[in-house]
């Protein structure tokens, strides 16, 4: 390379700083480069020191949120003295200024002169309800695991865990409670760990966005509805349901769609929202969206519909939890082959996973003893199932994030 080069990729950067990419897709493929230019270059000693000192952001970012830092700089746009600072946080100045330094030194705030401090686009983020709580739960429920899987890993002679008792979580917790029923019994982490799941979910692509949405506007079959007495409210005999969310959260999936098809989706196809009643109680009301107790752990009460879909589900389950799972749904669709097993997963790629994949498997593996999964584990996991795997599209590349169109093996047989 010539002498002048890095000078130049240097005024590169500093031009990109103000024309940043605003498409999904190419923001990938920068981060990816930037992050593997900044591996190809960083020093032995900085290895260490990154990797050594990386818990302690987590914390620091935690302990400005307990101080409200983050809201205090974006409140009204100005900038703010560390005197100011120190009176609407009532924390020591020594100490604030040491926090405010850390969290400039990371671009979490601005530091524009000595002792004065203004949001940063990280602030911004940090700022928000869901965000903040997505800190709180990596650092209330996340961490204590991850600080406890060296020594669990050592107990377990090395093998991945394969069941959901005992786990990481559980032994960093002190609990016999699989994670979900420990923060059921929790309602202020359930509360953030719901609003977490739903902040980062906001504004990514959807499902929608490369499922083809025809077969959904048209998703018809000839059964009609005798095993879903709880929607039939007018009294009239309706089509079996057209989208059925399993497991579905808060109702944003059924929401989405109910949005996305409009008109097109008629007035008499159901979609409905399955959940357990913990969750389905603040679920989203809409006019559109039926909402039924139910425990996926239960056999599939709703015969014939379109279209099952279940997110984010079976990769919070090891394999035999899943086979179990997706038999239930499997003798619920239609034996023609009108319906369909919609599973919106990761599919982890054989080779070269990014950061965001690979750190998703191992908190499964942390806290739920599960895992992600590549196309052919999901493939045998659905045949184990009696069921085949159609189509694969993906929709969020960072993450390997994909719809998977599943069908029932030998549907008329």
């Amino acid at each position: 390379m010539a002498a002048t080069d890095p000078e130049i990729l240097l005024a590169s950067l500093e031009e990109l700083k103000c024309q940043l990419p605003t498409d999904e897709e190419t923001q990938s493929r920068l981060s990816q480069a930037l992050h593997h230019a900044l591996m190809a270059i960083e020093r032995p000693l900085d290895t260490v020191r990154r990797i050594s000192f990386a818990p302690l952001q987590l914390t620091m970012t935690k302990v400005a949120m307990d101080l409200n830092l983050f809201e205090l700089l974006v409140s009204d746009g100005r900038p703010k003295s560390l005197g100011e600072l120190m009176e609407l946080t009532g924390a020591q100045s020594l100490l604030l200024r040491r926090i405010l330094r850390y969290l400039s030194g990371f671009d979490l705030v601005h530091e524009p002169k000595v002792d004065c401090f203004k949001a940063s686009p990280a602030t911004q983020a940090l700022a928000l309800p869901g965000f903040g709580a997505g800190i709180n739960h990596h650092f209330e429920i996340q961490l204590p695991a991850w600080q406890t899987l060296p020594s669990f890993l050592a107990a377990n002679e090395y093998r991945s865990p394969s069941d959901s008792s005992p786990t990481a979580f559980q032994q960093a917790h002190g609990t016999e409670l699989t994670a979900f029923a420990w923060a059921m019994d929790k309602p202020h982490i359930f509360k953030e760990f719901s609003l977490w799941m739903t902040a980062q979910r906001h504004g990514q692509p959807t499902w929608m966005d490369v499922f083809p949405l025809d077969q959904l506007k048209c998703g018809r079959n000839n059964h009609t509805n005798t095993q879903y007495p709880e929607a039939d409210v007018d009294g009239e005999e309706h089509e079996a349901p057209l989208f059925i969310d399993i497991g579905g959260g808060m109702g944003h999936q059924c929401f989405a769609l109910v949005d996305r098809l409009g008109p097109e989706l008629g007035t008499r196809r159901r979609i409905i929202l399955k959940n357990i009643p913990a969750v389905l109680s603040h679920a989203i009301s809409h006019p559109r969206i039926d909402r039924l107790v139910h425990d996926f752990w239960d056999p599939q009460p709703i015969w014939g519909a379109s279209f099952y879909y279940m997110r984010n589900v079976l990769h919070d389950y090891p394999d035999d939890k899943c086979v179990q799972l997706l038999r239930l749904q499997s003798k619920a669709m239609a034996p023609d082959g009108s319906s369909s097993l919609l599973i919106d997963e990761i599919v982890f790629p054989e080779t070269g996973a990014g950061p965001r994949e690979v750190e998703m498997d191992l908190a499964m593996m942390a806290c739920l003893a599960a895992r992600e999964r590549t196309k052919d584990k999901w493939d045998k996991l659905f045949r184990a199932a009696r069921l085949s795997l159609f189509e694969v599209f993906t929709y969020a590349s960072d993450l390997s994030q994909s719809i998977m169109v599943v069908k029932r093996l030998n549907p008329t047989g």
